[in-house]
């Protein structure tokens, strides 16, 4: 009987382990599971460990001191979590929040370091990480300030429609799993120009909606009204 390999092997800090280091990763990790709307961490508080996320979407929010919120990141599972705050020891500079059902591994600095810490290839690995996550948030930042709302839509739909998990869904068909607000918040404007933008996304004929379906009718000039750059997430 063939079992399908664990979600985790495919975060390149874990595909390099023995199976010796695997079954203690496991043992000393095991996993939590989170409803939508459950709080991973708090903005503020101190880094506690480093999260594995084996499957679901995480946001990652941000709220200034006038109480805005923004999400700055989606996470989607299997993927890592936190490992800013935990490896500059810095408190967290965003809350995470199960946006789906969430099935997470925590591991604490002690199990992490005596696991991994004497291994070259895991702070290669790391290194390698972070330079591709600096990478996208300064195109994020780039589009934020540079593209237009509809260009900035235009991404993110494309962006949708070629999540992994929808792989089996029908050509250019999918399901927003976001709401107008978090949109907005992801897109960094308002619910009201999200649902403009989609409006006039449809009026040229790129896309049609209904509720939270999207198709992609034209993906070739979708593309060409999207960010000249793919790092929104």
């Amino acid at each position: 009987m063939s079992f399908a390999p664990h979600p985790l092997r495919s975060v390149p800090l874990l595909r390099h382990v023995t199976p010796e280091e695997w079954q203690r990763f496991l043992k000393i990790a095991p996993v939590h599971t989170y409803r939508p709307g459950n709080i991973l961490f708090y903005q503020g508080n101190p880094s506690l460990g480093l999260y594995f996320i084996n499957g679901g979407r995480v946001k990652l929010v941000k709220e200034d001191r006038a109480g805005r919120c923004q999400i700055v990141r989606i996470v989607q599972g299997p993927d890592l979590l936190g490992d800013r705050a935990f490896f500059a020891e810095r408190p967290y500079a965003c809350t995470g929040i199960a946006m789906e059902e969430a099935n997470v591994s925590f591991l604490r600095p002690r199990h992490f370091w005596g696991l991994f810490g004497r291994n070259p290839e895991t702070l290669r690995l790391l290194t390698q990480r972070f330079a591709v996550e600096l990478g996208r948030a300064e195109d994020y930042m780039h589009c934020l300030a540079a593209c237009t709302v509809n260009a900035r839509m235009a991404t993110r739909l494309l962006q949708s429609s070629r999540r992994p998990d929808r792989a089996r869904a029908p050509k250019g068909r999918f399901v927003l799993t976001e709401t107008r607000t978090e949109l907005a918040q992801v897109l960094g404007t308002t619910p009201e120009a999200v649902s403009r933008s989609l409006a006039k996304l449809c009026a040229k004929g790129l896309i049609a909606v209904s509720g939270r379906r999207v198709h992609v009718l034209n993906e070739e000039r979708l593309r060409l009204a999207a960010c000249p750059h793919d790092s929104m997430n």
